[in-house]
């Protein structure tokens, strides 16, 4: 299958997931990125501010904010991602796409965060992903340092997907269900 069939599939396997059930999901998804950002003693993440049948991603900021992990989020500048600090929902405003996005100035660098929570409409077990097809990922993941984590339902986790030379890899995924490490 091509990525335009794959993304496609997925985003209809994935919206079809009942509300009630993609809520036990989310948690669980939660749970496991909190325990594993607590091991590794993360200071300062970049997280993604989710839409749609997304996995939520409103339960690990508020994990972060508890618990004093500086959190970043991704802002579309032309062809690329920028990154600013944010400390509570209300800075943050519809922006590409409607996708909330920061409305604060401090900048964040890659270089300040250990963590890069990756937003993906499929995966496989070798850690690639599929996202929208933006490439605002792969290029962000091109020049980091830091450990990338894609977040996905299980249903989201394929076979094999294909790729190209500039797709990038994440480290891990987390599901509702396991952990698949790639490092």
């Amino acid at each position: 299958m091509s990525k335009r069939d794959i993304r496609r599939k997925m985003l209809e396997i994935r919206n079809s997931i009942a509300e009630s059930v993609r809520k036990m999901k989310d948690r669980k998804i939660a749970v496991a990125v909190a325990d594993f950002l607590m091991k590794k003693g993360y200071k300062g993440i970049l997280l993604y501010a989710s839409f749609g049948s997304e996995v939520d991603t409103w339960g690990i900021f508020e994990f972060c904010i508890k618990n004093n992990i500086k959190t970043a989020f991704p802002k579309v500048a032309n062809d690329k991602l920028d990154l600013f600090w944010v400390e509570k929902v209300g800075q943050l405003s519809p922006g590409f796409k409607s996708i909330l996005e920061p409305i604060t100035s401090e900048r964040a660098s890659l270089a300040q965060v250990d963590a890069i929570l990756v937003p993906g409409v499929a995966f496989d077990e070798n850690c690639y992903r599929i996202g929208y097809g933006g490439g605002f990922y792969d290029r962000l993941l091109l020049k980091r340092t830091a450990f990338a984590i894609g977040i996905a339902y299980e249903e989201q986790i394929v076979d094999k997907i294909p790729h190209e030379p500039f797709d990038q890899r994440v480290d891990m995924i987390i599901t509702d269900e396991r952990s698949i490490s790639c490092v």
